[in-house]
């Protein structure tokens, strides 16, 4: 992962091929965010792939390897992982610059503004169409923040919707082209945060009272897991 700052925006390159999620990426991605969060003067977040993907969600190889025990753990510190995103004391956009798929979705979905890139790409919860099942907490996730109209097709049915599709479903706030996302990112990101930027501890307590229902569930042991 490499941290980038411009003036009050951070922008974390996820710079891992696929950037499937595993411990060692799951670890990175706390780094990053440590080190986003340690600029004092920063009001914004900005997270992006590069390529192809922005992440083809988990690395089954990987996961493949570890004990029962190992991968219950790692459920749960991915589910760490989202809280931390999903209640993060900075304005935080997605800019996803490709394919999206599974539980890399979930990364996207915790940020608070999501810009697609339109030329080409899926947006794609595949869970159906790979025999896997979803973990109570994502989707109390998905429930909270996908539009209800949208939660049959894309979690029960696997839909898979281009960058236009997305936006015109609310799944995503914004599409452009793929050599315009890292900016218009970062710009949404400012305006979204303001001159002045907000309030990091009262920002992050809304995020924890707004998602509350998803903030309980994600803090706790996965209860119901199938193999990722």
């Amino acid at each position: 992962m490499e941290v980038e700052k411009v003036g009050s925006c951070v922008v974390i390159h996820m710079k891992l091929g696929e950037n499937r999620l595993n411990p060692a990426f799951i670890s990175a991605f706390h780094d990053a965010l440590d080190e986003a969060e340690a600029y004092e003067d920063a009001t914004s977040l900005v997270t992006m792939g590069e390529g192809k993907f922005y992440s083809l969600g988990l690395d089954l190889t990987a996961l493949g390897a570890l004990s029962a025990m190992e991968m219950q753990q790692f459920a749960y510190d991915l589910q760490k992982l989202l809280l931390r995103l999903l209640t993060f004391p900075l304005v935080t956009v997605a800019a996803i610059n490709g394919h999206v798929y599974a539980a890399g979705v979930f990364i996207a979905l915790a940020h608070d503004h999501k810009v697609m890139r339109s030329e080409r790409g899926w947006w794609c919860l595949n869970e159906i169409h790979i025999r896997r099942n979803f973990t109570v907490g994502v989707l109390e996730m998905a429930k909270a923040l996908l539009p209800q109209s949208e939660l049959r097709y894309s979690v029960v049915l696997g839909r898979r919707y281009t960058g236009e599709e997305a936006r015109a479903a609310g799944i995503v706030d914004e599409v452009c082209p793929l050599a315009q996302l890292k900016s218009v990112a970062m710009a949404a990101a400012v305006r979204l945060a303001g001159k002045d930027g907000l309030d990091r501890k009262t920002l992050s307590a809304i995020k924890h009272d707004l998602y509350r229902d998803v903030v309980r569930v994600l803090s706790e042991p996965t209860r119901t897991y199938s193999l990722l």
